[in-house]
């Protein structure tokens, strides 16, 4: 996504930007709509500017616990300052990008890259009340219950219970 220096004078102020899914390169992540939705809103800084707002899109899941497959929702805020300011360039700041008064556009597609992925959850649920899938017989605990008791179902790991100290 380009954000060219004169609509960055011109304080944008929430406007709607549609990135396509497939120019930034998301890996596995499989984004249930081919564009992700941005709200943008620049304020000039007296060492350049502040762009910030919200990233969101609709990602194919599969729960970790029951293996459905659902649409998750995500959103991942942007806050970024632009500057050629030396000062805060040598801080190593990651919210700080060059931006000298040469530059015509900045190109934000690295920076929203890495906050997709990074909003990506380590533990992929359908629902926080999710019972997942009976270790005996596999059947989704979501959707029926299941006739196995706790003495059918054999864990890998019985036969450490044996051992003698």
């Amino acid at each position: 996504m380009k954000l060219f220096r004169s609509d960055l004078e011109q304080r944008i102020s929430n406007q709607f930007f549609e990135i396509a899914a497939e120019s930034l390169d998301l890996g596995d992540l499989q984004l249930a709509e081919s564009h992700l939705k941005c709200v943008i809103t620049v304020d000039t800084l007296s060492h350049g500017y502040r762009v910030h707002g919200t990233i969101e899109a609709m990602a194919h899941e599969t729960c970790d616990r029951c293996l459905v497959r659902f649409k998750g929702n995500f959103q991942s805020l942007l806050n970024v300052i632009l500057t050629d300011d030396q000062s805060l360039l040598n801080e190593k700041n990651v919210d700080v990008i060059q931006f000298t008064d040469t530059e015509e556009f900045i190109d934000l597609s690295s920076v929203i890259h890495d906050l997709v992925l990074l909003e990506e959850p380590l533990k992929r649920l359908c629902k926080k009340s999710c019972k997942g899938l009976c270790p005996a017989c596999g059947k989704n605990l979501n959707e029926t219950t299941c006739t196995c008791t706790v003495s059918e179902y054999r864990s890998r790991w019985d036969a450490l219970k044996n051992l003698n100290n």
